[in-house]
């Protein structure tokens, strides 16, 4: 048996060596098969006895899962059974076998098609991982066409599940059973429903492996190290020893981690900072609360998007908004307004493509421009504020008169719901999120209009320096720590502490231990970030004296470069503190990147 090393992209953190099991997935018709016009009568029948036994499996699924693993996790299937509804679905394949007389099978892999090409086209890679969903519910729908086809069952024995791609209610079913070791797929990215459920039950992954599934065979042996995304096929006996080593030694450090939720958010020097959750979907609440989360820092709305093919409506957002205020209640819970367009296009707003759209028409842009889609979501904001947590977040403000206006349409819809008798919370704190380096450079004249700021540090660093991360010609010169940057967030972190407000940091430095320090010595208190990472970065500020790392920060500022500014702080920091910084054998970044 060969040996073989494959890089993917690790999505949950961990290891395991174990036996492969091959996962298939449907493969839809290529067959292009017609009816006659008196055969259209029981093709129907056909499709609506499927679209029913498909509704049973999906409310089955929904029960079983919702009682396995916690109602948190049942959210899948109640999208599901969404888009199983969604009348432009089922009229479309209506349409197909009643007006162009084609066979339900063909039928079924032409709507398919259509949606998968609609999503394909989206450039970002969390509205791009939706597709799946779609996907999910067809296959079911086309497995239901012949019910009497039957399943072979699973495998008992523990595995590592092998597919090209593993679909949300699948991931779910079998990663619910307790045997799966551990996830190896051809696609997929952190944010695809598989990445979240296998974090929240530990179960290491790794995706993107692009033909894994060709390349093994059932029974092969295989070691996934989702912390670095790496897989080992057939690997030899020394190496599985060495990997069996790395595991306990991870799991141990995993535990460590998980003591650390449960400990005060405190300096050694009795300084106090909040670790607060940056979260996508409504079931990742309790987790991150488990994580020793204080609030939720960020949701990203967009994700209402998806619950179906046609826009929501204000009781769809109304029912995610009220849902994850509740769960996390009395912490507080900041929702984002929807940040879309750009890059961040939805195939139900059928938004133009633009030249260079990360710097077009995109969040508050987009939402002032249609402002029917907007005030529908900040009604149902202010709905759910009557619980007394919900905080509203206005993404990539770039002038003043862009947080006037959006105050004004808050109050506008503020009055309506007075006149209707509706319950809000009259005093919902209002933010706006620092992105773009206008923004930044107002700060002392936007906090004074606003509640609180959110420091978004991934768009900022790339606007202000002109750098493209996610571009390996240039992303070198992404910087978290280069001086021009540091300076620019000190101002931003002090115009706030001027006025008496709060600030946060929301993005990528918040989950680096070494950044955080650096933040925590500017005089940031708040951080938010993916949930996985809070008990790394509570661990790393325990760790230390705050006013010890204030005076190596104000040293560190007078530096030129940001070689100079690293080297300096790690070198005062364990000169100090010699823990802050050492994760045991598995350092900040060994962790995967989510």
């Amino acid at each position: 048996m060969e040996y073989i090393r494959l890089r993917g992209t690790g999505v949950s953190p961990g290891i395991a060596v174990g036996k492969v099991l091959l996962s298939e997935g449907v493969v839809f018709t290529s067959r292009k098969e017609t009816l006659s016009a008196d055969q259209v009568p029981r093709e129907l029948d056909r499709l609506n006895q499927a679209l029913g036994r498909t509704r049973q499996q999906l409310v089955k699924l929904k029960d079983k899962v919702g009682a396995q693993l916690g109602e948190e996790h049942s959210f899948i299937f109640e999208a599901h059974l969404m888009i199983l509804e969604d009348k432009s679905l089922v009229l479309g394949l209506k349409k197909k076998i009643e007006q162009e007389l084609f066979k339900t099978e063909w039928a079924i892999s032409q709507v398919h098609e259509k949606y998968m090409h609609i999503f394909d086209s989206i450039e970002d890679e969390y509205f791009r991982e939706r597709k799946s969903d779609i996907t999910d519910v067809l296959s079911k729908l086309y497995r239901n066409l012949e019910p009497e086809v039957s399943q072979q069952p699973d495998d008992d024995d523990e595995r590592i599940l092998v597919a090209h791609e593993l679909l949300p209610s699948e991931a779910a079913l079998r990663l619910s059973r307790g045997n799966v070791l551990a996830v190896a797929l051809d696609v997929g990215g952190t944010t695809s429903h598989t990445a979240i459920l296998a974090r929240s039950l530990n179960i290491p992954a790794v995706m993107g492996l692009r033909d894994i599934t060709q390349r093994v065979r059932d029974d092969d042996v295989l070691i996934v190290d989702g912390t670095d995304g790496e897989i080992l096929i057939n690997p030899p006996q020394v190496i599985q020893r060495e990997f069996i080593s790395k595991q306990k030694k991870y799991d141990d450090y995993r535990l460590s981690l998980q003591k650390t939720a449960t400990l005060k958010a405190r300096t050694l020097d009795g300084v106090r900072f909040s670790p607060l959750a940056n979260i996508e979907l409504p079931e990742e609440v309790q987790q991150a609360l488990s994580l020793g989360a204080e609030g939720i820092g960020l949701f990203r709305s967009e994700f209402i998007y998806f619950q179906s093919l046609e826009l929501p409506d204000e009781e769809d957002h109304f029912k995610i908004y009220s849902r994850i205020a509740q769960e996390a209640a009395p912490l507080p819970v900041h929702i984002r307004t929807i940040d879309i367009g750009g890059e961040k296009n939805l195939p139900q707003m059928r938004i133009e493509k633009e030249p260079n759209p990360a710097l077009g028409l995109r969040a508050i842009r987009f939402s002032l421009r249609d402002r029917k889609i907007f005030r529908i979501q900040i009604r149902a904001i202010l709905r759910a504020s009557v619980s007394g947590n919900v905080r509203i977040l206005i993404p990539m403000i770039t002038e003043l008169e862009e947080v006037d206006e959006v105050k004004r349409l808050v109050q506008e819809e503020k009055q309506k719901l007075r006149e209707q008798d509706i319950l809000f919370d009259d005093n919902i704190p209002f933010g706006v999120m620092i992105e773009v380096p206008a923004a930044a450079a107002l700060s002392d004249k936007i906090v004074q209009e606003v509640d609180y700021l959110s420091i978004g540090t991934n768009d900022l660093i790339q606007y202000y320096l002109a750098v493209d991360r996610s571009n390996e010609l240039v992303s070198y010169l992404f910087k978290p720590l280069h001086p021009s940057v540091l300076r620019l967030l000190k101002f931003i972190i002090e115009c706030a502490d001027k006025e008496g407000k709060e600030v946060t940091v929301c993005g990528e430095m918040a989950a680096d231990p070494l950044s955080a320090l650096f933040l925590l010595g500017l005089g940031l208190k708040n951080y938010s970030m993916n949930p996985i990472f809070i008990p790394r970065i509570k661990r790393a500020l325990r760790s230390v004296e705050y006013q010890t790392v204030k005076k190596i920060v104000q040293k560190a500022m007078a530096l030129k470069t940001a070689q100079e500014v690293e080297e300096y702080f790690i070198e005062s920091i364990l000169v100090h503190h010699p823990t802050a910084l050492l994760m045991g054998e598995y350092p900040a970044n060994e962790f995967i990147n989510s």
